[in-house]
């Protein structure tokens, strides 16, 4: 008998607690509302292959979010959703890509990271009051004094001074430099750095030349660069496929010394391999993470495991943007405990440390763009010797 009753109440307890379960769950789902985050990017376009990595994250992003607890203000949590729209890798898609996305009531927006894309937003957002931050690579143009609503997740300009630091450790009988950089209007500042840097610590820079975005042919230009005599190529920043060519190149042309990127990237350091020849991957060095090192934080291998089932492309450093944006935006918002820009911006402002996906970081930028408006990620030194990726923190701020 005993049983019997035990088992009737069991049952009973099934049926109540099913019964109070679902409107629960209903109600908890009812309580999380919806932050939309603006993303323009080139989806169509010349440099939209490029850019798929930007598409291959929204969803991981979305998920790598909710999992770490969504965004929070005043109690109300909020999941992020990212809506994208294609600027068509020209100033004038992005301009309506913006205008659509504020028109659709999207209170923050990622900018894309073409330069002249970029550029093109500032003025549109900041008249609108919506907060925007550029992923990283951010210049005057985009968070320069005046600029009240538009913040940078990184930036490579505070990464000159290591690089050079790195290379006269590590190379020292180098003395003289070639700097061979991409004529972009987005590297000005880049390529400025980079030459006040070396030349800061007494390095010689014996050729300067820019070449067209998409060269493939480096041999006549690095015919002239080697007659110079330099120890070192600093490339400044790039993409894999102009560095590969160089790299490549160079290497064919009898050069066997380090070449690197001191404001910038020579790309993810694992795709680079992969388009190097096998006997020409050495002394090979970039201010920038390996994302697949052992030495990344859980929330990058978290992000990792989320992202690698669901891309087209190989997980990279450029997985990072969106992710690196709505990180800032998240602390931001949940320090202001608002969604007001302004208090929001003010928030991030002050911000005395900030968490990235490579460490804590802090708000910085007065000292480069007259205002706080950029976060000062730890730097990171990663490259190739003797074929294998290494990677390593740097111990400078």
């Amino acid at each position: 008998m005993k049983t019997i009753v035990s088992a009737a109440v069991g049952f009973c307890l099934v049926l109540v607690l099913s019964f109070v379960s679902e409107p629960l769950v209903k109600e908890a789902a009812a309580q999380t509302k919806t932050l939309k985050i603006g993303l323009i990017t080139s989806m169509t376009g010349p440099i939209a292959p490029a850019m798929s990595v930007m598409t291959d994250a929204l969803k991981p992003v979305e998920e790598l979010m909710d999992k770490r607890g969504g965004i929070t203000v005043n109690g109300q949590k909020y999941a992020v959703q990212i809506a994208v729209e294609d600027d068509q890798s020209t100033p004038f898609g992005a301009v309506a890509a913006a205008n659509k996305l504020i028109q659709s009531g999207a209170k923050f927006i990622i900018a894309p990271l073409f330069p002249p894309c970029y550029v093109a937003i500032t003025p549109i957002v900041e008249q609108a009051k919506i907060l925007t931050v550029l992923p990283f690579g951010a210049v005057p143009d985009i968070v320069g004094a005046g600029k009240r609503y538009t913040f940078g997740a990184g930036t490579f300009l505070y990464s000159p001074p290591v690089a050079v630091d790195y290379l006269k450790k590590h190379y020292p009988n180098v003395k003289k430099i070639a700097m061979l950089s991409p004529d972009d209007p987005g590297a000005k500042n880049n390529i400025a750095c980079a030459e006040k840097e070396a030349q800061a610590r007494g390095l010689d820079l014996v050729f300067r030349e820019r070449f067209k975005p998409g060269s493939e042919d480096f041999y006549p230009t690095l015919t002239r660069l080697l007659q110079t005599k330099p120890d070192a190529i600093d490339v400044v920043l790039s993409i894999e496929p102009w560095s590969a060519g160089i790299i490549n190149q160079s290497r064919e042309l009898g050069f066997t010394g380090p070449v690197y990127a001191s404001a910038g990237l020579l790309g993810d350091i694992n795709v680079l391999k992969g388009l190097i020849t096998d006997k020409y991957q050495d002394n090979l060095f970039q201010t920038g993470p390996d994302v697949k090192s052992d030495s990344m934080l859980p929330m990058m291998k978290e992000y990792r495991a989320l992202l690698e089932p669901k891309a087209k492309n190989p997980f990279q450093f450029s997985h990072l943007a969106v992710l690196d944006a709505v990180y800032t935006m998240k602390q931001g918002i949940e320090k202001a405990q608002s969604l007001d820009a302004d208090r929001v911006a003010e928030a991030l402002e002050t911000m005395k440390t900030i968490d990235t996906t490579v460490g804590k970081g802090r708000m910085a930028g007065k000292d480069l763009f007259g205002v706080d408006h950029v976060v000062r990620r730890p730097i990171i030194i990663s490259g190739i010797v003797n074929g294998k990726v290494f990677c390593e923190f740097s111990n400078k701020d």
